[in-house]
């Protein structure tokens, strides 16, 4: 994506000038995502030590390397199911058999946006919200670029409202819209909760809205 390029060629010695890495991500299979109907945006943190580039690690993963220590975690497990259900909204929205039986597969569809474009520990810092604000127009920018129908804040939703996306405006529970996209609030996909309560958490969210506005 030359838009794409471009933004991380400026973005790049911005981070470089205080990290040995910049971690590229975005959109996860091109051929993927420009086939499906309902661009699903997930923003996350930062990658946990990891300095390559996120996208392909994870389209690697659920392509060629079924045993990726990508797996070994729960956090792209719980992305992959919220991806199916949102995905295939209305048909599958209560079917979190079905969603968790094609989580990896429905990753192929989305794209990650990383606050923090350089590796972390387990537990984010106070690092990621300083990135918002430093990098703040850089990833509305790339927010453009994507040009989502859904946003999925995992556990960043109250860093990007204060230093990003402050137009965004609640809408029902757990739902809010900045300009015509959906954003939706959800838990940190590393979360400890029950991994059906995370998922009826932003599908059931998502449809209640939906409904609501019929």
């Amino acid at each position: 994506m030359k838009d794409m390029d471009e933004l991380f060629k400026e973005w790049r010695p911005l981070v470089l000038a205080d990290s040995d890495h910049f971690v590229e991500d975005g959109i996860i299979c091109h051929e993927t995502w420009n086939s499906v109907n309902r661009k699903i945006l997930f923003i996350l943190k930062e990658t946990n030590d990891y300095e390559g580039n996120i996208s392909k690690l994870i389209n690697d993963a659920v392509r060629v390397r079924p045993k990726s220590k990508l797996w070994l975690r729960p956090t792209f497990h719980n992305i992959g199911r919220w991806a199916y259900g949102l995905l295939n909204f209305p048909e599958d929205v209560n079917s979190y058999k079905e969603a968790n039986k094609e989580r990896k597969k429905s990753l192929l569809s989305c794209s990650f946006i990383n606050i923090k474009k350089t590796s972390g520990t387990r537990t984010a810092g106070k690092g990621v919200e300083l990135n918002a604000i430093k990098y703040a127009s850089f990833l509305r920018r790339q927010i453009e670029i994507l040009s989502p129908d859904i946003i999925v804040f995992g556990g960043t939703f109250q860093t990007m409202k204060d230093h990003v996306l402050p137009e965004m405006q609640k809408k029902s529970h757990r739902v809010h819209k900045f300009n015509n996209i959906i954003c939706i609030n959800a838990n940190h996909p590393a979360c400890t909760k029950k991994r059906i309560l995370m998922y009826d958490q932003v599908v059931s969210n998502y449809a209640n809205y939906i409904a609501e506005n019929a």
